[in-house]
């Protein structure tokens, strides 16, 4: 069977054309005006799809993401948290190559000695939720320019300290069990967040070893990455994507199980080229829309030829814009 995303990304391409809202994009098919989030998925698929805005238009993007900020820095929107919003509006400025100053909000929590208490306060029983501020601030940092050292070393030490060598996941001692939902694929979720931070900052993961026997225990035994087919399209997306990265990338790197882990990233291709081959993949939340055309990269960026994208190079955007 082809592993063929051609006509599913040209379609992602034209759902793009019908989100746009003067120089913004709705989330929604059914809004009338632009939010952040309906903006910023359309850049980063425009981004994974190679075509990124230059120009005219890109500062126009700019304005538009700049448009939901307010005075202290952090970013509105009815929906995710603080956290989330201000690292993806703050990402998606840097992407676009109009970075913001650091939120004057975070002000405090941009201090070293400010990491482990602001990281250990989280609500570690829901660590797939706590990764949006884990992740957050980092990106937030990064996209900002917050440069002391020592705070980047802090955060960076506190993630390799708090990794639990058994999965390779966060946060140790709070693994969630295989039999619930999220449950342990609520760590690998959360992980996934970390992971392609630490990239973006030239560090190691810990344990990635342990990351790929994970990765593969959820593969198997569980439905949540391997949706059976059929199954509706609200299962499809982020998930996937989670578990190519940071599964698929811990195999490439580490060279642990290679060739079960390229099977089963095969496989998942395979099921996604047949659920995406569907008109509906496109349509609903831009967001999710997203979710589906990085993982489409990101199985690209492992799979190369095998994979066909009818004729584009993509781009993951996690590499570009390291928040999603």
């Amino acid at each position: 069977m082809s592993l063929d995303f051609g006509s599913f990304l040209d379609a992602s391409h034209l759902r793009l054309d019908a989100a746009r809202r003067g120089d913004g994009y709705a989330r929604t098919e059914g809004a009338s005006e632009p939010d952040l989030y309906g903006t910023a998925a359309a850049v980063g698929i425009r981004t994974a799809l190679g075509s990124t805005p230059r120009g005219r238009e890109r500062h126009a993007l700019a304005d538009a993401v700049r448009a939901f900020q307010d005075a202290d820095g952090r970013f509105c929107d009815h929906t995710h948290g603080v956290m989330h919003r201000t690292a993806t509006g703050t990402a998606t400025l840097r992407l676009l190559g109009e970075p913001s100053p650091p939120p004057g909000f975070l002000t405090d929590l941009f201090r070293a000695k400010a990491v482990a208490p602001f990281l250990d306060r989280l609500d570690w029983g829901n660590p797939w939720l706590a990764s949006h501020d884990v992740a957050g601030l980092l990106a937030i940092g990064l996209a900002t320019g917050v440069d002391d050292p020592g705070w980047l070393a802090a955060y960076a030490d506190w993630l390799d300290v708090n990794a639990d060598p058994a999965t390779g996941l966060w946060r140790r001692g709070g693994m969630g069990r295989l039999d619930e939902f999220p449950g342990l694929f609520g760590n690998l979720g959360g992980a996934f967040h970390m992971h392609f931070l630490l990239d973006a900052l030239s560090r190691p993961w810990p344990h990635a070893g342990a990351v790929v026997d994970t990765g593969m225990v959820l593969f198997h035994d569980t439905a949540i990455v391997r949706p059976a087919p059929g199954s509706p399209l609200s299962g499809w997306g982020f998930p996937q994507l989670d578990w190519a990265y940071s599964v698929g990338r811990a195999a490439g790197r580490t060279g642990h199980r290679h060739g079960q882990v390229r099977a089963a990233v095969v496989e998942l291709a395979r099921a996604a080229s047949v659920t995406f081959d569907r008109p509906e993949a496109t349509a609903g939340d831009l967001h999710v829309v997203q979710a589906r055309v990085a993982l489409v990269a990101e199985l690209a960026a492992q799979l190369g030829t095998e994979l066909e994208t009818g004729g584009r190079v993509l781009r993951p955007i996690t590499d570009a814009r390291p928040f999603i």
